[in-house]
């Protein structure tokens, strides 16, 4: 009997270790925990770009653990990706063209949490954490465990990114944040265009 209840601790651990470890090492780098970065430098405010983040990829993790196979098929990936491209863009657009109202670095909140929120959403639609997340719930038949492994691992990487943005805007003006983070969200959206992204 306890060693039953032993096994089962170990493929629960097992398995919430193994979609953290693979969603913390997928996104690392990645362009989601860049925007988290920027926005965070950008808005000032890094629990706030964190909280919207974090329910994004939440969404995102679980639709793939949930309905990741209805959602492929009903759904072309195509459409996801240029909606996610075009969401880039136009927010790059955005903030460049914003009023420098914000200068005396009082951190006023350029991004609403539903753009926050849109932007990450979409930009994880398809990607390559979504799938892996779908493939370990697949083969796991443990959906539950791979969705709080996968959130550990994303609320992990997106910290370090708040934390960066929050560093980064410390340290630069307002107008200089806000000019790159609208180059780099025009860049990834044109590079998701692409297919590079």
């Amino acid at each position: 009997m306890q060693e039953s209840v032993t096994a089962s601790a170990m493929i629960i651990l097992e398995t919430v270790l193994s979609a953290a470890s693979l969603v913390f090492l997928a996104e690392l780098g990645d362009k989601t925990m860049l925007a988290t970065v920027c926005l965070s430098a950008q808005c000032r405010r890094p629990r706030f770009v964190l909280g919207a983040a974090m329910l994004a990829l939440m969404t995102s993790t679980a639709l793939a653990v949930v309905v990741g196979y209805v959602l492929s098929t009903a759904l072309p990936l195509d459409i996801i990706i240029w909606a996610s491209g075009l969401i880039f863009i136009v927010l790059g657009i955005y903030t460049l063209l914003q009023k420098e109202s914000d200068e005396d670095g009082t951190g006023a909140e350029p991004a609403s949490f539903l753009s926050i929120y849109s932007l990450v959403l979409f930009s994880e639609m398809g990607d390559k954490t979504q799938v892996s997340a779908l493939a370990i719930a697949a083969t796991t038949g443990l959906p539950i465990l791979v969705f709080i492994g996968a959130t550990i691992g994303l609320f992990l990487v997106n910290a370090i990114g708040v934390v960066m943005g929050d560093r980064i805007a410390a340290v630069s003006s307002v107008s200089i944040v806000r000019r790159v983070t609208g180059l780099v969200f025009i860049l990834f959206g044109v590079l998701i265009l692409f297919g590079i992204l």
